[in-house]
């Protein structure tokens, strides 16, 4: 019987491979846990892990102190603080500033380059503070992000307990409408979620940055189920440059959305709702929403199970003068487990789906496994790799596998 010999494995496979092999060698080897001091650990003398099941990822904890606007209850910052003998003038005695740095090596199968090393991918500087007792700021901005200056994204200030001590928050500036959802920002993987980032629409709309007034408001229900209510408006067109009238947002429509939400003892579910109204230079309208429940789960107090699905529906999506039907729908979404299973490992699985009626270019379904491990509180390695489950079509004729090795650094 004659034997085939299996095909040569490509060059991007077996960098992937060779590097992925590297990457469990050094994260076997035992090192003695640094003490991470990114702003806020800075500041409050805590490791890291006080806040983060493993950064970027927050614990509840974390979360709390974000809700507690970027403050710890009852904290004493007398020996941190300029004595300017004004009791109404909160100055730390050092700007505080963090780093935070990204470096990849990539290795996909749909393009010509194949593999790339991608150092660094982005570097940010970050800084918080507060004003006064229960208002503080935060901004970052992106020193680089994939070889070019981006600028800032994330800026805002959080007015916290802002009515007799009441859990009555307001959160103003430009961050993303997607975070009362499941944070962009603190995803473990490097791939994304696919629905928040898909334009359906010309304008090019997405469920992420845009500058936004959010105002949130959590109670008890009874003593095991907590109840939170947010809505906000928001110009609806992202971040992008003033016009030469110093206006930033392009029409005269503000867009609108809200969530429901309840935690039950840290499981947690929601809905969540965006209604927005766009026009174009032309005068030409689309109205659209999205709409969904979103979800998070603790099993055996260590397996997290979370995810978010979402419908919608554009009226006009390519702003067209022709009369009749044009509406398109589509719905998303992504499923996530996280599993902490050694010391300083963290295992994630995520799938993503998005469907678009009509535009089979945009639909995706990807299924991503990813492994990071903290060879210090702020000194992160992590492999990953993306298999793309779309059926192939004349819009999208290669499937996207992708590998991923990184870096992560905070500081």
């Amino acid at each position: 019987m004659n034997s085939k010999s299996s095909p040569p494995l490509s060059s991007s496979v077996l960098s992937f491979v060779y590097l992925f092999t590297a990457f469990l060698l050094i994260s076997t080897i035992s090192v003695e846990s640094a003490h991470a001091i990114p702003a806020f650990a800075r500041r409050h003398k805590l490791s890291c892990v006080t806040c983060h099941i493993g950064f970027p990822k927050l614990n509840g904890f974390g979360e709390a102190f974000i809700r507690n606007g970027y403050q710890l209850p009852g904290a004493d910052l007398k020996d941190q603080v300029v004595d300017t003998g004004d009791e109404d003038l909160l100055l730390l005695d050092r700007l505080p500033l963090a780093i935070r740095v990204d470096t990849f090596f990539r290795a996909r199968s749909d393009k010509k380059v194949t593999n790339d090393f991608q150092a660094p991918f982005s570097i940010k500087l970050l800084s918080s503070a507060p004003i006064k007792k229960d208002i503080s700021y935060y901004f970052y901005f992106f020193v680089d992000e994939r070889g070019d200056i981006t600028g800032i994204e994330d800026a805002f200030i959080l007015f916290n307990d802002g009515y007799k001590d009441v859990d009555l928050d307001m959160r103003v500036g430009q961050f993303q409408a997607s975070d009362i959802l499941f944070p962009r920002e603190q995803r473990l993987t490097f791939q994304d979620f696919t629905y928040y980032t898909t334009a359906v629409s010309n304008s090019n709309f997405r469920l992420t940055y845009d500058r936004i007034v959010e105002v949130s408001y959590n109670f008890d229900l009874t003593d095991s189920i907590g109840m939170g209510v947010a809505g906000a408006v928001t110009n609806g067109n992202g971040i992008g440059v003033a016009d030469s009238d110093r206006n930033f947002d392009s029409d005269e429509f503000k867009n609108f959305y809200g969530k429901l939400s309840f935690d039950f003892n840290g499981d947690k579910i929601g809905f969540y709702g965006y209604s927005g109204r766009e026009q174009n230079s032309g005068n030409i309208r689309n109205e659209f929403f999205r709409v969904g429940p979103d979800f998070e789960f603790m099993i055996a107090d260590t397996f997290s199970f979370w995810g978010n699905v979402l419908y919608g529906e554009d009226s006009n999506p390519g702003f067209s003068t022709a009369g009749g039907s044009l509406t398109i729908k589509s719905w998303g979404g992504f499923l996530g487990v996280t599993y902490p299973f050694m010391d300083n490992w963290i295992a994630s699985l995520l799938y993503n789906k998005v469907k678009v009626n009509g535009n089979r270019a945009l639909d995706a379904s990807t299924f991503t496994i990813n492994f990071s491990y903290w060879l210090a509180r702020n000194f992160k390695l992590m492999a990953e790799v993306t298999a793309d489950l779309e059926e192939t079509s004349t819009p999208r004729p290669e499937k996207t596998h992708t590998g991923v090795l990184g870096i992560v650094l905070a500081f």
